[in-house]
């Protein structure tokens, strides 16, 4: 099962996040995510969170939606709706509106993606591209002259990369050290492997 969390950060475009609510088997709004959902036409399967985000406007056109009222502030709206999608048995879950003019809550949009790997694959979405993880090994359907970038969470070892302009070759990321950013896809497939370390590949998606 695939997943669309739509959380109450800058969202992407209109069509992105459509495109998403399309090919999702569930969708589930984390608090004010349900203000934007109301707002692209977009009906939730579930409004969850502590609610403090959610305008009462919001709730009444949405009266018809559950809700799950979940008061942690040990965890995230974002954790929490993660948590219950992996519950409800989704694998894949995008996440859109993760990000937004504050860089602690993008911190903790990208740690969700080590957080819950591997129980499932958390892909993140903004206007220009997605961040996904890597695991050990991952190809790619790319385009020619596509912008790629690895970005290694942690010390990263053994990482190879075939079909991008700047090869690796059993190399070292490490963030502050040495970072992937801004390679440049050289055909239809880019396969990255490493051997330790966690590392997200983040494609653009118009280069």
């Amino acid at each position: 099962m695939t997943a669309l969390i739509i959380a109450n950060g800058t969202l992407p475009s209109r069509k992105i996040v459509s495109d998403l609510a399309r090919q999702a088997d569930l969708i589930v709004c984390a608090d004010g995510g349900a203000n934007h959902a109301l707002r692209l036409g977009i009906r939730p399967d579930l409004i969850l969170g502590d609610l403090d985000s959610v305008t009462k406007s919001t709730l009444r056109a949405f009266r018809r939606v559950p809700l799950g009222y979940v008061d942690d502030q040990n965890s995230t709206d974002l954790e929490k709706t993660i948590r219950y999608c992996i519950h409800r048995g989704c694998r894949i879950i995008h996440v859109t509106g993760g990000f937004g003019s504050r860089i602690d809550h993008a911190t903790g949009s990208i740690g969700c993606v080590r957080r819950f790997m591997p129980k499932c694959t958390v892909i993140l979405h903004d206007e220009s591209g997605y961040l996904m993880p890597v695991g050990r090994k991952i190809r790619v359907a790319t385009r020619t002259g596509e912008m790629v970038s690895l970005i290694p969470l942690t010390k990263c070892t053994g990482v190879t990369t075939s079909n991008l302009h700047y090869p690796l070759n059993n190399s070292t990321l490490e963030m502050g050290v040495r970072e992937g950013i801004h390679n440049i896809a050289t055909g239809r497939i880019v396969q990255v492997s490493l051997r330790r370390g966690f590392l997200l590949l983040y494609r653009v998606r118009n280069a």
